[in-house]
């Protein structure tokens, strides 16, 4: 099965004093016959000598196939026997500050609106260095209020609300001169419809009959997850490795370990190659079932049709080829802008227990002037 094949173009320029602006656009489309289109403009406006004023703005354009093709995305039953297109805008504006030469805070509005879905967010970052910069401790907070809708079969759309509180803990340490450890903690309380629209779960009764219903997921949840990553430039072989670990916990009784391990290495001057390696391991939620067999599962019985809910495990492999084009920057003044810009093709091998496997590849081509 192939899945994936992502082409990347981004741009960043940047303006008088300092200033950055930027513009991507990227086309990804999978096996399943599902396209994402999406580009975007970002602004970073130096204001006063600490205060940065940001801008976001991004559009997409999503096409999922008719349900009687291949699909990994859910989509509405509504001319089902058609491919189901909608458009989705995106808005992102924030200010940071910096307060002397250790201490940063900031401040973001998030807009994003498709046709049936809609979520406002305030999001607020404190950082501060420690320790002449070998420490440095990053705090967030973010509260979403969304709007999940559900277009019917004659057109009309109905919609159930969903809040979303998160919070995060980040130390990043120095621990030498080619070493740093990163740890972090994050925290999100789910409230309100949290289950799909779309998805659809069968009922069967005693006599074996079947009711095809819509999945009911409990409405609230508690995530946590603690993580840890440590980086180690190895200059002798001109190399760094990353390995990393998170565990993650929840109210529904998932439980996840993930594990990944990443090394870069220069091969040739300016083409780096990229080997990575990722397995992950989850318990059941509480209330999934394989079959859902009562009356009681029609009424108010939890049920799901969410894959990601059930007992499963996945690997992931793949390697990647950077080409630094600095060296075209370096050698014609008139491409100077190429000294911090690349090309890069990735490969990933993914596949899990539960019989599903995927080949995807992703092309980019990052430009930052």
């Amino acid at each position: 099965m192939l899945l994936p094949m992502m082409l990347f173009w981004s741009t960043m320029p940047a303006i008088a004093g300092g200033d950055q602006m930027g513009f991507t656009t990227y086309f990804f489309s999978d096996s399943g016959e599902n396209s994402v289109i999406t580009s975007s403009f970002n602004l970073a406006k130096k204001l006063l000598q600490q205060t940065v004023f940001l801008i976001d703005i991004e559009l997409d354009n999503v096409t999922v196939p008719p349900v009687t093709a291949v699909t990994g995305a859910t989509r509405p039953q509504r001319r089902k026997s058609e491919p189901f297109e909608k458009s989705r805008g995106q808005v992102i504006v924030g200010i940071e500050q910096g307060i002397g030469p250790n201490t940063t805070i900031a401040g973001n509005f998030y807009r994003s609106q498709e046709v049936d879905y809609t979520s406002s967010a305030v999001v607020g970052t404190f950082s501060q260095d420690l320790f002449q910069k070998n420490t440095t401790i990053t705090l967030r907070g973010q509260y979403s209020a969304d709007r999940v809708g559900k277009i019917t079969e004659v057109g009309d759309i109905l919609n159930k609300k969903k809040k979303v509180y998160t919070g995060a803990l980040n130390i990043s340490q120095l621990l030498s001169p080619t070493t740093v450890l990163d740890m972090s903690y994050d925290f999100v309380y789910l409230k309100g419809f949290l289950s799909d629209p779309y998805r659809l779960v069968k009922v069967h009764d005693l006599n074996g009959a079947v009711t095809t219903t819509d999945e009911m997921h409990p409405r609230k949840r508690t995530r946590h997850a603690g993580t840890g990553k440590i980086s180690q430039l190895i200059p002798t072989i001109k190399a760094s490795l990353i390995g990393s670990y998170r565990y993650y916990f929840d109210t529904w009784r998932v439980r996840s370990h993930t594990a990944e391990v990443k090394l870069n290495k220069y091969i040739v001057k300016d083409l780096i190659l990229g080997i990575n390696y990722r397995y992950y391991t989850q318990t059941a939620a509480k209330f999934y079932q394989d079959k859902y067999v009562g009356q009681e599962f029609l009424n108010h019985g939890l049920r799901t049709a969410d894959y990601k809910l059930q007992k499963f495990s996945s690997n992931n492999f793949g390697f990647s080829l950077t080409y630094l084009l600095r060296g075209l920057g370096k050698a014609y003044p008139d491409l100077e802008f190429l000294q911090n810009s690349s090309i890069e093709v990735m490969y990933f091998r993914y596949f899990n227990d539960l019989d599903f496997t995927a080949d995807i590849i992703q092309m980019g081509i990052k430009f930052s002037i």
